[in-house]
């Protein structure tokens, strides 16, 4: 199964890893720093990339999407949240984690980022074990 690992940036501390959902998905949830409202940000393990393939929120503000800006992407409201439907792919993700914001990582199971403190952390794909 795709793994997922946590690490301190920059110094590149390894703090832990967890399994991604059967089809490689994770996704981060927090809390919007200026909105106030809860974010999702979903993503995939593909070919050892990492991928972005939805966000969703509630309501638009500093940083989220206003629409769909590139070819093949989709803004949609479901049950009263906004879901903009992507394929980005990314290189190494990074993370500013705060306890107020509620950062969590859910793959197999759901992980609190804020546990290692106010920091940016780096997300990396792992090799299948």
């Amino acid at each position: 199964m795709p793994r997922i690992g946590i690490q301190g940036h920059p110094d590149g501390t390894k703090l832990a890893e967890m399994a991604a959902g059967p089809d490689g998905g994770f996704a981060l949830r927090y809390i919007h720093s200026v909105a106030l409202t809860p974010v999702v940000s979903r993503y995939r393990l593909e070919d050892g990339h990492i991928v972005q393939i939805a966000e969703e929120f509630d309501q638009h503000g500093f940083g989220l999407p206003y629409g769909a800006d590139r070819p093949g992407e989709r803004l949609e409201l479901r049950d009263g949240r906004f879901v903009l439907h992507m394929h980005r792919a990314m290189g190494p993700l990074y993370v500013r984690v705060s306890a107020p914001y509620g950062n969590r990582l859910d793959g197999t199971e759901s992980l609190d980022l804020t546990q290692w403190g106010a920091r940016r952390l780096e997300l990396v794909p792992l090799p299948c074990r």
